[in-house]
């Protein structure tokens, strides 16, 4: 009995650990612009009174189309954003936004330029996996050599992606 007890015990421990290992980032070879990309990404969060911290989905087609999705640590959706070009759909566990201008107006983030900003246009930097431009209203940081983050810093806070895999060609 007791070694059943322990084996159990131990296989539990295993599980635990393995839940608790590090993801390890994969090497993304970053194309000069982005036309396409899906990828899943960890979210750090501090915008506004949003704090979140998780697992994300991202799917961005150039310049048309935004999709992300913001798993919480069960897996459950915690956060759907779809934008095709005049189609608007945002869902929390709080509210439904179906207008883009009500989008921008709530939470003062405009997701053309945040499309820009992933797809890496309007990059002028001579290091450009290594860069910091400032905007009008905000800085965007691009760490894309070995960090692979994209971060956002502005008066309302700061949004960070880490992509943890990415593919830049659409699956036919």
């Amino acid at each position: 009995m007791k070694r059943l007890y322990l084996l159990w015990v131990l296989c539990l421990f295993f599980l635990c650990s393995c839940a608790l290992f590090p993801k390890i980032t994969k090497k993304i070879s970053w194309p000069q612009d982005v036309d396409y990309m899906e990828a899943m990404c960890e979210l750090n969060m501090a915008w506004m009174d949003m704090n979140y911290s998780g697992t994300m989905s991202l799917v961005m087609e150039y310049p048309d189309r935004l999709s992300i999705e913001v798993y919480s640590p069960f897996g459950d959706t915690v956060f759907f954003l779809n934008r095709y070009k005049e189609y608007f759909l945002l869902l929390t566990a709080e509210e439904k936004i179906t207008n883009e201008m009500v989008f921008q107006r709530r939470f003062n983030l405009n997701l053309k330029d945040f499309i820009d900003d992933l797809a890496l246009k309007g990059i002028k930097c001579i290091h450009r996996e290594d860069c910091e431009i400032d905007k009008a209203r905000y800085k965007v940081i691009y760490r894309l050599n070995g960090e692979n983050t994209i971060c956002w810093e502005a008066m309302e806070g700061k949004i960070c992606i880490k992509f943890m895999e990415a593919t830049f060609k659409k699956k036919d």
